[in-house]
């Protein structure tokens, strides 16, 4: 960890040098890129020297464990299993990240629609997917806490024609994917909803 601190600093003091030096606004512009990426990946392997989290703040506002079916290892079209669990609730409500972490990727796939991935403590990644929207301003590299507004219940993906609801996966290195169901716990009931978490009206995706 010392050796990367210290090339933080170089690349640090390499970026100021640039600015007083003219270099061009593009060459700045990848310079603080790369810092920025080299930075994430420090916190990155930080993460990784410490022990996946026990338990898990549930993902959907207002919902409780003891209201999801298990949905682990249903049988899903082409022969597959399901890998994680499906949590449903009307279309928009809040989804919250279940750890602290940083978001290492926003994007959208056939399966599961609009996603968001975290990574967690232990490299543990955690999946988000089906979302109507992102949350505003959202974006790869963020770090987030369990009060972290990531997006919003849907039916994006193949859950088209579903009810609305996330599918939550948890995955790990050495494992892969592992049933969520058993380490999540419910959140303490929350006296107001902010402005912050209110269900959003679009499903257009967030352009970064």
């Amino acid at each position: 960890m010392k050796k990367l601190s210290r090339v933080a600093l170089v690349l640090s003091a390499i970026f100021i040098l640039s600015s007083v030096t003219g270099v061009s606004a593009a060459a700045k512009r990848v310079a603080v890129k790369f810092t920025d990426r080299f930075v994430f990946y420090v916190h990155v392997a930080q993460l990784y020297t410490k022990d996946p989290d026990k338990k898990l703040a549930m993902p959907v506002q207002d919902v409780s464990k003891k209201q999801i079916a298990n949905t682990w290892h249903a049988p899903r079209d082409g022969g597959r299993l399901h890998e994680g669990q499906d949590i449903f609730a009307l279309r928009g409500t809040p989804v919250l990240s279940a750890t602290e972490g940083y978001v290492v990727n926003i994007g959208e796939n056939s399966l599961g629609g609009q996603t968001v991935s975290v990574i967690g403590a232990g490299g543990r990644v955690y999946y988000y997917a089906h979302l109507e929207a992102y949350a505003p301003h959202l974006a790869e590299g963020d770090y987030v806490t369990t009060q972290t507004l990531l997006g919003y219940v849907g039916t994006t993906g193949n859950a088209a024609g579903t009810p609305p609801h996330l599918h939550f996966g948890v995955y790990e290195a050495t494992r892969g994917a592992m049933n969520p169901l058993p380490l999540l716990s419910d959140r303490p009931e929350e006296k107001e909803q902010t402005s912050e978490t209110r269900p959003a009206r679009s499903k257009k995706k967030l352009q970064r």
